[in-house]
Order: C-alpha cells, then sequence, then structure tokens
C-alpha cells in the first residue's frame, strides 16, 4: 500500500496530521507493507521572515486579524497538537519562506531520506526556534541526517531541483489538493486535514481490504 501526502514544514495541521497516522500505522498489522512518499506543498510561497517580529505577528499581518485574534488561533493549534502527542511553541517559532528548504527535500526523497528529512523539519520549526528559508540552517538540518554538504548548498544555489517542486505543486492542483496535509491512499482514496488516527485506521483497512480481494 502506497500513501502519497503533500505537506509543509511550517504546516501544523500537517505535523499533527502526520503523527495520527503514525498512531494508526502503529496499530496496522501490514504497516511494514506500506510505503510513504511525501511531495512538496507550499503553504505561504511568499512568505519572508522578519527578524524581530514574532510569530503572532506575523500571522496577523497575514491573515489581517488583530493580535490578539492570532494569539488565540495559535493557542487552539497548540493545544490540539498537544491532545495528539505533539508539542508547537509558537513563542518560538518563526514564519518563514520554505521554498529552499523543499529543493533539498526533493534531493532527500530521491536519497531515501524523504520522510526523515520532513520529520527533522518540522521539529526543527516547530520546537526549536529554526529559520527554515536560512541557508546555512538548511544545510545544518541537511547534514545532520546525513545529506552531502557540499551537494545541498549546489542545491541551494543552483534551484537545482526546483522543477521537482514545480511537478509537485502541478500534481496537487490536478488531483484536487485545497489544502494541507492532503493524504491519497494506494491513489484511490484521498483525506485532508488532521484526521484522527481512528480515521486512518479505517482507511488503512478498508484498502487494505480491498487490495487482498483483488
Amino acid at each position: 500500500m502506497k500513501i502519497t501526502i503533500w505537506s509543509d514544514f511550517v504546516c501544523p495541521f500537517c505535523y499533527i496530521g502526520e503523527a495520527n497516522l503514525e498512531k494508526a500505522l502503529e496499530n496496522f498489522e501490514h504497516a511494514d507493507e506500506v510505503e510513504i512518499e511525501y511531495k512538496s506543498f507550499l503553504l505561504s510561497p511568499d512568505a519572508q521572515y522578519t527578524p524581530g517580529k514574532d510569530y503572532y505577528q506575523a500571522f496577523s499581518d497575514l491573515k489581517g486579524v488583530p493580535l490578539e485574534q492570532s494569539k488565540a488561533m495559535m493557542k487552539q493549534v497548540v493545544d490540539m497538537a498537544s491532545n495528539s502527542g505533539v508539542t508547537i511553541n509558537y513563542d518560538i517559532a518563526k514564519f518563514t519562506n520554505t521554498v529552499k528548504a523543499h529543493h533539498v527535500f526533493q534531493y532527500a526523497k530521491e536519497q531515501g531520506k524523504g520522510t526523515e528529512f520532513f520529520k527533522r523539519f518540522y521539529n526543527a520549526h516547530f520546537n526549536e526556534g529554526e529559520v527554515l528559508s536560512d541557508e546555512e540552517t538548511i544545510v545544518r538540518l541537511a547534514k545532520e541526517i546525513g545529506l552531502d554538504e557540499a551537494k545541498v548548498r549546489t542545491i541551494i544555489e543552483d534551484q537545482e531541483y526546483a522543477n521537482d517542486v514545480t511537478t509537485d505543486l502541478a500534481e496537487s492542483r490536478r488531483v484536487g489538493v485545497q489544502g494541507v496535509p492532503f493524504f491519497i491512499f494506494d491513489n484511490k482514496y484521498a483525506a485532508s486535514g488532521a484526521r484522527p488516527p481512528e480515521y486512518f485506521k479505517q482507511v488503512l483497512d478498508k484498502v487494505w481490504e480491498e487490495k487482498a480481494n483483488q
């Protein structure tokens, strides 16, 4: 069984939803026969990191809502994450662009480290206050999961994998992705949002049963 996931490193519902999927897989007896493939999605393609501006203010400016409303919305997300066993710290998170990181992700996926890359960058964004648009930060995090430093620097400088990101984005439009996370199970069933583990378990069982009866 193959699960395709469109996601972005700064998407809290992606972080939560994929944690819930992992919980479902823990209770799925055929989990070792499940392949997961991530695909790039740009949640805020025009986002820019502004030093000194915290996440609450950046989100307030982006959405055009009062600062207090922005803080309340962030708290709801943090509480939702906590209920799923995931930690999100918006007090230190940095609102930033992820295009360069996605270029390097495409290389990571080519090297069989796509899932590892996503997990590392999720944690870096939500819990470590890393600026994911910063080139040295991208290089350092990529090295941590075993990617070649020189190659990563070349990718960032030359935008070597830009076409791969564009391909993922074009495919997302073709299959009807309106927001992320967006999951496709065996090219048959689609689901979006931070669904609970029980939902994912039902889909896993249904898809597996249908495969077995083919």
